[in-house]
């Protein structure tokens, strides 16, 4: 099998990720404001009510910002506890989950990484920085691994697992993620589990049994559920050992005190959650058949975004481009990921009901006025 491998630590590509809101709004020629984003898979609801009250409040505190944070995050530590049903001594706070990515892979020093693709930029940015060899494995039709993975698995190696997947957003049950954990461990590989869009699925977590286990690492995100990427925060979950060697690579107060204040008032707001989830699985729907009357392929997917093919004789970039000059609309395009086939993809994120509408309708006059077509690439 003729695997793509990288063997050399390099200077790694420049950032390729959705929510370029400034780049955007310069190609629209209009504010930055004016840009409705949904290219970047953030809950459209926002920061919980209790939660945006706490920030604003402390905010007008002085002493917020002239103490440094809790350096055990002892608040949010014990929420977190409860939230994820795991020990306290489990738990490692970042700078968001991609930080965490990147401690990771340095606290578990692989010389080489399996990652199934098409994947997140940085799982393949953060072996590069470290001197970490990569091999990519495709995934099949349905973004799913098959059983060829477990013959490319040696002893300390690492395994990327994301479930959800991005960009799919194709997610594989506790069951099936557990099955392919225990075929990386005996193998002698450590898998890395990226769950940062589990909070939509959490039937399908494997954050407890990371608590428990050597061979597993879970990483979450804070602030894509709970729609505030701009306070960047994240957790990761390991065998308390693990943590410590992770915790190790971290610098000290990773996370502000605002920040971490307003996500422990957010995860103690069960109503929102319940609320959200159901929320973003009816208006996922909703858009999804909106898409495909547009001639729009959608794969299946559980997350809080679409993956979506566009119609035959489209382009996906002439699409993105488009939606950006003429509508003031991002989407992802994602021919940055690999495994994919070029011109043929967008990400888009599920927002209100309203804003998936204004796509919808956008996105229809594109496909009318013949702007994303092949041949004006």
């Amino acid at each position: 099998m003729d695997l793509p491998r990288n063997r050399e630590a390099k200077v790694s590509a420049p950032y390729l990720h959705g929510g370029d809101i400034e780049r955007a709004a310069r190609e629209a020629g209009v504010p930055p404001d004016r840009i409705l984003d949904f290219s970047s898979n953030i809950n459209p609801m926002g920061l919980p009510p209790r939660a945006a009250e706490r920030l604003a409040r402390e905010a007008q505190n002085p002493r917020t910002w002239t103490s440094y944070p809790d350096h055990e995050y002892t608040e949010l530590r014990s929420l977190l506890s409860r939230y994820a049903a795991v020990p306290r001594e489990s738990i490692v706070i970042a700078a968001g989950a991609d930080s965490l990515i990147y401690a990771a892979v340095r606290a578990l020093a692989p010389k080489r990484c399996v990652i199934p693709i098409p994947a997140f930029s940085e799982y393949e940015r953060a072996c590069s920085a470290f001197g970490c060899e990569t091999v990519s494995l495709m995934l099949n039709s349905e973004f799913r691994l098959t059983p060829v993975f477990s013959q490319l698995l040696r002893a300390g190696d690492v395994l990327i697992l994301n479930n959800p997947h991005n960009p799919s957003g194709a997610c594989a049950s506790r069951t099936e993620m557990l099955d392919h954990i225990a075929v990386a461990r005996g193998a002698g590989a450590v898998v890395l589990a990226d769950e940062a869009f589990i909070d939509y699925i959490p039937d399908a977590a494997v954050t407890e049994h990371a608590a428990m286990t050597g061979g597993i690492v879970s990483i979450r995100s804070l602030t894509k559920f709970f729609g505030c990427p701009g306070l960047r925060a994240g957790y990761a979950v390991a065998r308390p050992d693990i943590a410590r060697k992770i915790t190790a690579q971290i610098p000290p107060w990773p996370v502000t005190t605002l920040a971490a204040n307003a996500l422990a008032e957010a995860l103690q707001d069960t109503e929102y959650a319940t609320h959200a989830r159901e929320e973003n699985r009816n208006a996922r729907a909703i858009l999804s058949a909106a898409l495909s009357s547009l001639g729009f392929l959608v794969l299946p997917g559980a997350a809080n975004f679409l993956f979506v093919r566009v119609p035959r004789g489209c382009d996906a970039v002439q699409v993105h481009r488009a939606l950006i000059r003429g509508h003031a609309i991002l989407v992802r395009e994602c021919d940055s990921f690999s495994g994919l086939e070029p011109g043929c993809y967008l990400r888009i994120a599920v927002r209100s009901e309203g804003q998936n509408q204004q796509l919808v309708d956008a996105l229809s006059q594109v496909l009318r006025e013949d702007s994303c077509l092949k041949a004006h690439a």
